[in-house]
């Protein structure tokens, strides 16, 4: 185990993504959050309706970007119980139909602190997710964390 990286992931949390997170309240996962949101009548739609629509977003976002640009929106975080690991969960109420669970990871590769934030969303209209997506495109990661250039689609290619 590297301290050193660990210290440096830790140094980024407490600088970009702490100060920007609030929590309003204790749950276990998003499925617990979604259900005591559906007693509260601005979320009933989440008891009244015979499926709800869940999604997970097709790219990563840069996380110190959105947790600043929704900041107002954030209800709980999870911090994990190995710093190794290295993942936080964030759930936020974008509005009353649109709720996102957002796993934040952190590592440290070249002596660098890469970062990324994978969206799962619970939505009632796709009209709302889709305005999401769109103000969220600008926050996509781009770059690559190898020394390397990788091989294949995604690194997938263990070929040579």
């Amino acid at each position: 185990m590297n301290f050193d990286h660990l210290n440096k992931i830790h140094d980024y949390w407490i600088m970009e993504i702490f100060p920007n997170l609030s929590h309003y309240m204790s749950i276990g996962s998003f499925d617990d959050y979604l259900k005591q949101m559906s007693f509260l009548p601005s979320c009933k739609w989440l008891k009244e309706s015979n499926q709800v629509k869940v999604l997970r977003v097709p790219f990563t976002v840069d996380p110190a970007q959105f947790s600043k640009e929704y900041q107002k929106h954030c209800v709980a975080y999870c911090c994990p119980t190995k710093p190794e690991d290295g993942m936080h969960r964030v759930i936020y109420q974008i509005s009353p139909t649109l709720h996102i669970e957002a796993a934040v990871w952190a590592w440290v590769a070249n002596e660098r602190v890469w970062s990324y934030l994978s969206i799962f969303s619970c939505f009632k209209e796709e009209k709302e997710l889709l305005e999401f997506f769109t103000k969220i495109t600008g926050m996509r990661c781009t770059g690559n964390t190898e020394e390397k250039p990788v091989k294949g689609f995604g690194g997938m290619n263990n070929r040579t």
